[in-house]
């Protein structure tokens, strides 16, 4: 089906537009002018793509319906128009960039790192990319070494180690509540698929490093600037359980510091991540966090092959919608369509130099403000990471944890501290070199070379924000 419908774009690119053709299959009314281009997977993926596609259905949808608030725009026919890329192979991907761009795209939305190894082609078809997970930076026109760089990207990024602290501070906070169903012992682990340190390890750094926090404040002395803090978090553990009256520290089944550690199941097909999942099960893990892609699915699939009282936290997206409440606690959320419509926003703004009557962009008329040719980061837009609500996790949880919007002076406690953290991680701070590490295992060694680094290093730095 998506072949035949790749042909009908083709043959009638110039009779009719592309949108129409899935207008008369799906009943939308597609704008022409805004496409993504899946990263090979299909549009309703429950992921990456379904989200970029959502946000800019919904900046579409904001620009049609201007007097309608944004958020009703599934009750709207308008659509972002969308290509299915058939594979993740070069060729394909540069057949939907050119098929979008003889259908009338001036925007493309490029949801995944995948597309970095063909933005350069992309840039050189339409007026502006939206490049998710990436750098807009360095990317040569058409993909030639010679030609110029391209100026009409906006890189969106992600600090990750964000979103999986929030959700290590949920997950203990889930625990902690649920202390006589797992008898007390209260243990965690976490796994990725290969190292990346900006995609992948930054979230289980974020993750390990919010369960040391979270023991620090619960153990802290009633004297401590920590204290009122851990008295609101166990109200909030009361919430959900009133008949709980202490707070239990969080134990990690796998050793920061041995060089052998098994942290990796070192790939993201599925299947590969069951070994590793029996692995973390066998040492007790109650909750598993694995940033692995599909081996979400093993990790789950082990659970119920070993009859684990265990759930995991999901990645990137609200996993619980696909694997079920009943095994997902939470997920360390990418924002991506908060960010999509942001990013679509600024590029059909006066900020950009935009004329909305001509539908085009003079570059003389942009302002500081344009965000063409930067990458944007969550690091400047904390409304780009979180964490999932669910039944376990409420919003009443997600709100004392995190401020959802840009607007600083709602941030929580833990949101500045993730500021310090995420500066630590990335660039450093009070003179010290950056925490990340290509290799994760250095990474954790920056952590936790002895066993006051991460005290004198972070939580000085933390407890001047209480």
């Amino acid at each position: 089906m998506k072949r035949i419908l790749q042909s009908l774009m083709m043959i009638s690119i110039i009779g009719t537009s592309v949108s129409s053709v899935f207008a008369c299959i799906k009943k939308y009314n597609f704008d022409n002018s805004i496409w993504v281009i899946t990263d090979g997977g299909t549009i309703n993926d429950l992921a990456f793509n379904q989200a970029a596609w959502e946000g800019a259905s919904k900046y579409v949808f904001a620009q049609k319906k201007q007097t309608t608030p944004p958020q009703d725009w599934k009750n709207s026919n308008w659509r972002a128009s969308y290509f299915e890329s058939v594979s993740q192979n070069p060729g394909d991907y540069k057949n939907a960039y050119i098929t979008s761009s003889i259908a009338g795209a001036k925007t493309l939305v490029l949801p995944g790192f995948n597309h970095g190894n063909t933005l350069g082609w992309a840039a050189g078809l339409v007026d502006n990319i939206i490049y998710i997970d990436g750098s807009s930076q360095n990317v040569h026109l058409n993909m030639d070494q010679k030609a110029p760089l391209a100026k009409n990207i906006i890189g969106i990024t992600y600090q990750a180690e964000a979103s999986g602290f929030y959700a290590s501070l949920a997950t203990s906070i889930y625990l902690n509540a649920h202390q006589n169903e797992y008898n007390g012992q209260l243990k965690v682990g976490s796994y990725g698929g290969m190292d990346n340190p900006v995609a992948v390890s930054n979230y289980m750094w974020g993750f390990l490093v919010g369960i040391d926090l979270f023991n620090t404040i619960i153990n802290s002395s009633i004297n401590s600037k920590w204290n009122n803090l851990k008295h609101n978090i166990l109200k909030q553990v009361q919430n959900i359980n009133p008949k709980i009256t202490t707070l239990q520290s969080i134990v990690k089944v796998q050793n920061v510091l041995k060089q052998n550690e098994s942290w990796f199941s070192q790939s993201f097909q599925a299947g590969d991540g069951k070994i590793i999942s029996d692995e973390l099960l066998a040492r007790g893990a109650q909750i598993i966090f694995p940033v692995a892609g599909a081996q979400v699915q093993d990790t789950i699939n082990q659970i119920k092959v070993n009859k684990a009282n265990a759930k995991i936290v999901g990645v990137d997206t609200e996993q619980s919608k696909i694997y079920n409440e009943d095994y997902v606690v939470t997920s360390a959320l990418k924002q991506i369509a908060t960010s999509t419509f942001d990013a679509l926003k600024n590029i059909y703004s006066s900020e950009y130099g935009y004329d909305a009557q001509n539908n085009i962009w003079d570059n003389t008329k942009q302002t500081n403000n344009c965000w063409i040719n930067t990458d944007q980061t969550s690091l400047d837009h904390p409304s780009w990471t979180g964490i999932e609500t669910t039944k376990w996790v409420t919003q009443d949880l997600v709100d004392f944890l995190h401020n959802t919007t840009d607007n600083h002076s709602k941030d929580t406690l833990f949101d500045k501290m993730v500021k310090i953290l995420q500066y630590a991680y990335k660039s450093g701070i009070n003179n010290y070199p950056p925490i990340s590490a290509q290799n994760f295992t250095n990474t954790l060694q920056n952590t936790y070379e002895t066993q006051t680094k991460l005290k004198a290093y972070l939580l000085a730095a933390i407890e001047k924000v209480l």
